[in-house]
């Protein structure tokens, strides 16, 4: 596991403008929303960074690595002849694949926290782990079923977008119609942007919901074979 997390580790922040290209359209969504909103809006645009940063490494990326892997069939006999069970190997890519986004998480974490003090820690970490179980295992499901490179990019791109840009996750929940709010409180990202800017209650509980199910999916696909 440990020889996976340094290997994705290294691949994926190797390069001078790796890090930067990587951060720019959630950096960018900030610095809009901040604009546009007078600054009103800053805490839960910094959530809805966090948000994008977990979704992007655990739908998109993990996904796209795990159907190239196996495209890529030397590297995936690798990997599979690696000493320890295969859910270490999953555990290892998972995390290894989260390495890029670490850094912004930390970052936007503290400046959170730094804003809203420190009572909502415990609801922004609770909210970036129930995030990634939930992103982990759906990137894991993508992976295992879907076997063309092209379908896995396209359709989880489409996802993450669907997923972080339209919701009110960069935004809060009050600009929307009453109805069409109740309905989106029930996406996983909208209850952990939630979760991360103070509120609790049902995103707390929706929040525990998608986080038992991306374990479920985890152990269900931890044999990296489908």
């Amino acid at each position: 596991m440990m020889a996976l997390i340094e290997y994705y580790g290294k691949a994926l922040t190797k390069g001078k403008f790796t890090l930067v290209s990587f951060a720019l359209q959630p950096l960018s969504f900030i610095f809009i929303v901040y604009v546009v909103s007078g600054g009103r809006f800053l805490d839960r645009a910094l959530a809805g960074a966090i948000v994008s940063f977990i979704t992007g490494v655990g739908i998109a990326d993990l996904s796209i690595e795990l159907v190239g892997m196996k495209a890529r069939s030397k590297f995936y006999d690798v990997v599979m002849s690696l000493p320890g069970g295969n859910w270490r190997k999953a555990l290892g890519i998972s995390i290894g694949m989260s390495i890029p986004a670490l850094p912004y998480v930390t970052l936007l974490f503290f400046l959170l926290s730094w804003r809203l003090g420190l009572r909502a820690i415990p609801g922004i970490m609770f909210g970036i782990v129930s995030l990634w179980l939930w992103s982990a295992g759906i990137g894991f499901f993508m992976g295992v079923k879907i076997r063309e490179p092209l379908t896995v990019m396209r359709f989880s791109n489409l996802t993450v977008t669907a997923l972080t840009v339209f919701p009110p996750v960069y935004y809060p929940n009050s600009v929307l119609p009453e109805k069409l709010a109740a309905v989106m409180n029930l996406l996983p990202t909208v209850s952990a942007a939630r979760l991360m800017t103070g509120e609790s209650g049902s995103a707390f509980l929706i929040s525990i919901f998608w986080a038992v199910f991306g374990v479920f999916l985890l152990l269900k696909f931890r044999g990296l074979e489908g």
